[in-house]
């Protein structure tokens, strides 16, 4: 219970934020062209709180699904005539385009500012060191094998992982690359060359790495006793805090989902247990009786800790110019890929059931924010620019389908009638709808699929 409370908290918090910055976008460009603006409104329904400041009514709804500005418009508003100027429908057209932008650019900045926060960090990042090659993929029929280091794909550096995926993507329209390796046991340069014919980096939106056939070399994780309530059991053992769990029933820990399963299964039985504490090595039946989830100072907790091998981890350290390039790259290359899914969407080559919604969105806010803060701004980064892009899209309920009204008035000199416009946005309405049904099964399926399976 208290981590759907979490995810639910995190998930308000997050759309909450994205959606106050992008409205605030469209609220300071129509007060900049003297637009007068009536409501600023975050979430929809019943309010919760609302407050007037210089003539404009401020509204927080109980449901943060979106938000808008409202105003003030002849064609929806009977305006006095001392305010007519102020009226969004009598300026240009070029105010009205930028106003309407605004929204989409300050979710824009909003991601460039938060990943020049991450990159101006210390940030630790894990060369690409293969630790396994799956069998029949692509990659093993190069003869490429585990212990290998990717250094180049075709002109691009691939310090790290992330440089990896992102240059097989970009990569995905060529009919083969070519991959360097070296060996991390000898200063021996290899070539290899990758056809990319039959492989589609996007259509079933995988991981890259498991298209090809690559297992990363990955960090180690040990099972750390601490007073946390990650996974909190009674304390009717021999467990002390400090101590790290090494085997369970002679098997040894190299992953943290499989360990929780293990607990989660075997919850009423005995299980043998090995530990290190202070480099001796003890054995002992443990008796998990009671998984519960609430914080006890008489509950002890076993949670996963990450430890980056020395000689694969990566620290990066850029200065404020560098920090700001590599938030630009950083963004620059998410939206290309954005662009690139939604093309395949039109086209059929993106399978919707990797649709995802607010679920989705809830449990990555969570993970990132367990993470540490700067997972958590690269998580708000990357909705910010879907955001970005998808306001942007020609749907008449969205910013991009306003500018498409705009566009076509400057065309043919005159505003479409409101029964055109409000036929558009009902067929925009409807497509939308059809997209956020299939994104929330989607969410409810893997919620479930999820749940099953623990």
């Amino acid at each position: 219970m208290s981590n759907m409370i979490w995810n639910i908290a995190l998930f308000i918090i997050t759309f909450s934020l994205l959606v106050t910055v992008h409205e605030c976008g469209h609220f300071f460009m129509a007060k900049i062209f003297g637009v007068k603006v009536i409501c600023f409104s975050i979430g929809f329904g019943k309010s919760i709180i609302r407050f007037n400041i210089y003539d404009t009514e401020f509204v927080i709804s109980i449901f943060p699904f979106g938000g808008y500005v409202k105003m003030l418009d002849e064609r929806s508003d009977e305006v006095p005539l001392h305010l007519l100027h102020k009226t969004f429908n009598r300026k240009p057209i070029w105010k009205r385009v930028l106003i309407i932008l605004s929204g989409p650019v300050a979710n824009l900045i909003m991601a460039i500012f938060m990943y020049f926060i991450v990159f101006f960090q210390s940030t630790v990042t894990l060369s690409p060191i293969i630790g396994k090659v799956i069998k029949e993929s692509p990659i093993e029929k190069l003869q490429i094998t585990a212990g290998m280091e990717i250094k180049k794909i075709d002109d691009i550096n691939t310090p790290d992982w992330d440089t990896v995926r992102m240059a097989l993507i970009s990569k995905n329209k060529k009919s083969s690359v070519t991959l360097t390796f070296s060996n991390i046991n000898e200063n021996i340069i290899y070539t290899k060359k990758l056809n990319l014919n039959k492989l589609n980096f996007d259509q079933q939106v995988k991981d890259p790495l498991d298209i090809v056939g690559i297992v990363p070399l990955l960090p180690i994780i040990k099972f750390l006793v601490t007073k946390s309530n990650d996974i909190n059991i009674t304390n009717e053992h021999n467990l002390q805090v400090g101590d790290i769990i090494t085997k369970l029933d002679g098997n040894k820990l190299v992953n943290a989902k499989p360990f929780i399963n293990y607990i989660k299964d075997y919850q009423k039985k005995d299980i043998q247990i090995e530990v290190n504490r202070k480099n001796k090595i003890l054995q002992f039946k443990l008796n998990v009786d009671k998984i519960i989830e609430s914080s006890n100072t008489n509950n002890l907790s076993i949670v996963p800790q990450i430890i980056f091998p020395e000689n694969y981890k990566i620290i990066h350290r850029y200065n404020l110019f560098s920090s700001f390039k590599h938030s630009i790259i950083k963004t620059s290359q998410l939206i290309k890929l954005i662009i690139s899914s939604i093309c395949n969407l039109v086209n059929g080559n993106f399978n919707v059931d990797n649709l995802s919604g607010p679920i989705t969105i809830a449990h990555g806010a969570s993970i990132s924010a367990k993470r540490g803060i700067a997972h958590y701004l690269s998580f708000l980064s990357l909705i910010s620019i879907n955001l970005f892009v998808f306001n942007l899209l020609p749907l008449p309920i969205l910013d991009g389908g306003h500018l498409l009204f705009l566009i076509i008035e400057k065309i043919i000199q005159k505003p479409l009638s409101n029964q055109i416009q409000n036929i558009f946005s009902w067929i925009g309405f409807s497509i939308l709808i059809i997209f956020i049904t299939i994104a929330l099964s989607n969410d409810i399926s893997h919620f479930i699929s999820n749940y099953n399976s623990l």
